[in-house]
């Protein structure tokens, strides 16, 4: 679909829009205005937004509706593949679909998603991705055909022990030594077992390496499991309540560098509970650390090249949610 043509789309859906500017990229020089409006939207820390827009965004991959020279609405389209069993196929995760406050409820956020939608089936793309916010919010992206659910396991670990609580020691396993996470050295382990599972968003090394940094922001990090230097197991968590962590990602050779790896981050943080996520129907391993499981919602898929592609079990972690 050509630009006249995509614009003349969003003006025959919505009439109303005459005289105000239609959805456009951004110009270079609102890369501050666009994060401005996520910020005052969103209330994520100013670490957060400033890595966000000097390592993601990109004004190709966004989509702005402008009230004269003001940004009032826009949205992200940040393209990721997924590996499913026909292979690796592209797509787009949509975020930061954001209306300045004084401008809600007047139709900005449908004629983005209704351009998007378009705008992205133009560039190819045979998937679409995001994560709701609000419960309320998977009604309104199912009208855009986000109706596939993104569903992950989480499994609750509870630590066997008490740690006193002036200074907690973090002790090497007998069999595995801990190292922070470094891209050059250990994404190819983390790549591996990504592309090892049937179905999930991919991510790259310089995504990654942002992905680490936002952890960071949050008193989080990603953890490697060592064996004889080599890697075996990696862990990406960050503390959420007092007591309490969240691994967001857990990749492993062997349930027992999983079971090393939880113990070490529950003993960084001196934590009692740790909450792990895990791709929908992960197969159970042996633990001697407590532990219950549930199926939680995470996100929605769309597909939008009408093909027959099985998503079904289609994991997504680590995402700028």
């Amino acid at each position: 679909m050509s630009e006249p043509d995509r614009l003349n789309f969003s003006a025959s859906l919505h009439p109303s829009l005459s005289g105000e500017r239609l959805p456009q990229h951004p110009l270079p020089g609102d890369r501050r205005e666009v994060a401005r409006l996520w910020q005052e939207v969103f209330q994520d820390s100013g670490e957060f937004v400033d890595l966000f827009f000097s390592r993601v965004y990109k004004p190709e991959n966004t989509l702005v509706m402008k009230r004269g020279n003001r940004i009032i609405s826009a949205l992200q389209m940040i393209p990721y593949g997924i590996k499913t069993v026909r292979g690796v196929i592209p797509s787009a995760y949509v975020c930061g679909v954001c209306t300045h406050p004084s401008e809600r409820g007047k139709g900005y956020a449908k004629t983005l998603m209704a351009v998007a939608m378009e705008e992205m089936r133009r560039r190819g793309y045979s998937v679409s991705t995001l994560i709701p916010a609000e419960p309320r919010l998977y009604d309104f992206y199912g009208k855009y055909g986000y109706t596939c659910p993104v569903n992950h396991e989480t499994e609750t670990y509870s630590s066997v022990r008490q740690l006193p609580d002036a200074a907690r020691p973090v002790t090497d396993s007998p069999d595995y030594t801990f190292a922070g996470y470094a891209t050059d050295r250990h994404f190819p382990f983390f790549d591996r077992k990504q592309r090892e599972r049937r179905c999930a968003v991919l991510h790259d090394a310089d995504g990654l390496e942002t992905i680490v940094r936002d952890l960071a922001c949050d008193g989080g990090g990603a953890w490697v499991a060592l064996r004889e230097n080599i890697p075996a197991g990696m862990a990406f968590a960050k503390p959420e309540t007092e007591g309490k962590i969240t691994v967001r990602e857990i990749l492993f050779d062997h349930p027992a560098v999983k079971e090393a790896l939880i113990h070490h981050v529950l003993n960084l943080y001196g934590a009692r509970t740790a909450e792990v996520h895990l791709p929908f129907r992960a197969e159970d391993s042996h633990t001697s650390l407590p532990v219950s499981r549930e199926t939680k919602p995470y996100g929605l898929a769309c597909i939008l090249d009408g093909q027959t592609v099985d998503i079904s079990d289609l994991y997504m972690t680590l995402m700028l949610d």
